[in-house]
């Protein structure tokens, strides 16, 4: 992250008894009598915002985890622990959580007053004063888009408060919406000229930043319980000055988004905004470590002597919904899941976890659900710091706060609402195609089967090569010694250049080689012959044959038994459009393609549950997918998740909103509670 963290030293004012009168100007702390006199320090007043909004009250935990990860697309796995955090809707308005959501949203907001109280003290450049003003009124009205999301009525506060002012009625959500509407709208006046490009990083706010964040805020706005319809085209005008930019394009490969996030490297075109945590000028101190990859992540220990491993606790597991959503090869084997065309499927559902102090392993985990979330994964955070050895460190991943495939389907959503699908085809497309990695080419689609072949005793190598393209691989299944398929675990590598023209080769085994080493239990194709090294040695030129079905010493102090046929298979590769929307969906349809598209790819984002909510289903889709769960294994304590689907049947109508915490309504009397608390 690159910036500052502002430290603040408060001492005590020594008394004089030389002077008559006491002065009550200080001099040796701030207050915003004697701060804000520079560009500096309004500069660090800016940065301590930004360096709050990875307190692990927001960001850097709660927001991505606490009360938004037990819905249709993850579930705790927790029981008691997990009710103290909220994750499994038995939360009441005393919890800490719950407070510090509030708190650190108001604490922001006041810093933010302070500043914008004296933006102009300074005499400075007026183009560096707009932007951070600009800067400051956007990171205000955020902070309220995030009060009003989650509490609904709220207070609103323009200015420092009084040291009396604590009784301050709440503004209808409506009314907090045209606020934050206007703070936006002006900074997006301020940072006009304040670009990506400008800025050369994106854990700042930037103009396309104000632009897509206000899209999010009128597609919420025209959603429940506003329902203010008339702001889909807001949402349309807005997404559109992000899109024309020409400034922002999805990452040709989904996965690398997030290893870019892990290794604090910024991707400025698919990441609008992000929450940065590392710090990387020279003699700055970084920030401490977040939760993110742990809470949600894929479950490891730290291993004393593997310098690899890293420590995540994984308290939530993915759902079957999640995973089935993904297309599979309808042809492919199933080894136990069928691999998908949709390479968003395997990163986001993981199918392992890793397991043993010493050494460290790398346990499947096939079960949809009991997958864990593998969005965030901290195997890929420098080691430099994670916590290894069992010496205490930190984990930093940075946190998308609006990727540019959310621009792409908000856009989608807004265009079918108004006009239908039509024109709506080619956003939804657009993230569709990258989730499939057909971008910049074709990629292998499937892998087929011509001889199963026999006597096979272990899972032989496979080799993709040719086609013009590189990257694939893939695993054989083996049953009852027959390759019975080709799990492809990888299509390809999503680079210039490596996309595949033509089909690959597909090369089952290892075929015999002169002049090499075999070891005992070997088995090496020949021929279209497969045999098993029964007596270790080195080999001649002489290739192993089969005759009789006897041993053949086919190289000196070796033997080489004829053990079945080999294994063949032959590659299909992708076409480029293959990935797209079933066209011709009327408007139903689409809206619920773009429902559940926006859960393949923005899972665990935090912004399922605020998805179901404005769309008005949020009650009803989580009793539906209560019981359709149920059905489908998840009260199953062996190989479900009965705690997560306690979770979801614990939804009632007031988890709609959170609640207004208990001590803000004892201190403040002018607030109301929400309806159900």
């Amino acid at each position: 992250m690159k910036r500052i963290c502002i430290l603040a030293c408060i001492a005590i004012a020594g008394l004089t008894s030389c002077k008559k009168f006491l002065d009550t100007k200080p001099t040796d702390f701030y207050t915003s009598d004697n701060y804000y006199g520079t560009e500096a320090q309004l500069q660090q007043a800016l940065n301590g915002v930004y360096g709050d909004l990875m307190r692990p009250e927001l960001y850097a935990q709660v927001m991505g985890f606490n009360f938004v990860s037990t819905t249709d697309e993850v579930m705790s796995n927790r029981t008691a622990d997990g009710d103290a955090r909220g994750l499994r809707y038995n939360y009441d308005a005393s919890l800490v959580h719950i407070a510090g959501i509030w708190r650190y949203a108001y604490v922001g907001i006041n810093n933010i007053n302070a500043l914008l109280d004296n933006i102009d003290k300074p005499a400075m450049d007026a183009s560096r004063r707009n932007i951070i003003k600009g800067q400051a009124l956007f990171l205000r009205g955020f902070l309220y888009f995030i009060l009003t999301s989650n509490y609904g009525d709220v207070p609103l506060v323009l200015h420092t408060p009084a040291i009396n002012d604590v009784n301050m009625p709440q503004v209808k959500q409506a009314d907090m919406y045209k606020q934050i509407e206007k703070d936006m709208k002006e900074a997006e006046i301020l940072l006009k000229d304040y670009t990506v490009t400008q800025a050369k990083f994106n854990d700042v706010v930037t103009l396309t930043a104000v632009q897509a964040m206000l899209a999010r805020v009128y597609l919420y706005w025209a959603g429940y319980p506003q329902n203010n319809t008339t702001k889909y085209q807001d949402v349309i005008t807005y997404t559109d000055k992000v899109i024309l930019s020409g400034l922002h394009a999805l990452n040709p490969d989904y996965r690398q988004v997030f290893i870019n996030l892990a290794r604090d490297q910024y991707d400025v075109k698919e990441n609008i905004w992000e929450l940065g945590s590392l710090g990387a000028a020279a003699g700055v101190v970084n920030k401490s470590g977040n939760d993110i990859g742990n809470f949600v992540g894929i479950q490891s220990t730290v291993t004393a002597l593997d310098s690899t491993s890293y420590n995540a606790a994984a308290w939530v597991w993915v759902t079957k919904k999640l995973f089935d959503s993904y297309e599979v090869d309808p042809g492919g084997v199933a080894a136990p899941n069928k691999a998908s065309l949709d390479i968003r499927r395997d990163w986001n559902c993981a199918g392992y976890i890793y397991t043993g102090t010493n050494p460290r392993v790398k346990a499947t985990r096939p079960n949809p659900w009991q997958m864990c979330a593998g969005k965030f994964r901290r195997e890929y955070v420098p080691q430099a710091i994670r916590n290894t050895n069992g010496v205490g460190g930190t984990y930093n991943i940075n946190w998308p706060v609006i990727r540019y495939s959310d621009v792409l389907l908000m856009r989608a959503e807004a265009e079918n609402y108004l006009n239908g699908p039509a024109n709506a085809y080619n956003y939804i497309n657009q993230v569709r195609k990258r989730g499939y990695g057909l971008m910049n080419g074709n990629v292998v689609k499937s892998i087929t089967m011509v001889k199963l072949g026999d006597g096979y005793t272990q899972a032989p190598a496979v080799s993709i090569t040719g086609g013009g393209g590189s990257g694939a691989t893939g695993t054989a299944i083996v049953t009852g010694g027959k390759v019975n398929g080709i799990y492809l675990s990888n299509p390809g590598a999503l680079t210039p250049g490596s996309y595949y023209t033509s089909s690959p080769v597909v090369v089952i085994g290892t075929f015999w080689t002169p002049g090499i080493s075999y070891a005992a239990g070997m088995q090496i194709t020949n021929n279209g012959m497969l045999y098993t090294v029964t007596t270790a040695g080195t080999s001649t030129n002489t290739a192993p044959t089969h005759t009789t079905g006897a041993s053949d010493a086919a190289v000196t102090g070796a033997v080489f038994t004829y053990a079945g046929e080999a294994a063949t298979a032959t590659a299909t590769i992708t076409v480029g459009n293959e990935s797209d929307l079933t066209p011709g969906l009327n408007k139903e349809a689409f809206q619920q393609a773009i429902r559940d598209e926006r859960m393949r790819e923005l899972c665990f984002e935090a912004v399922r549950k605020a998805d179901l909510i404005r769309w008005g289903s949020f009650v009803t889709d989580m009793q539906n997918f209560a019981a359709w769960a149920t059905s489908n294994g998840a009260g199953v304590t062996s190989t479900g998740n009965p705690n997560g689907l306690q979770g979801i049947r614990n939804v009632s109508a007031r988890h709609v909103m959170l609640p207004k915490p208990t001590y803000e309504l004892n201190l403040n009397r002018l607030l109301t509670q929400n309806e159900g608390w």
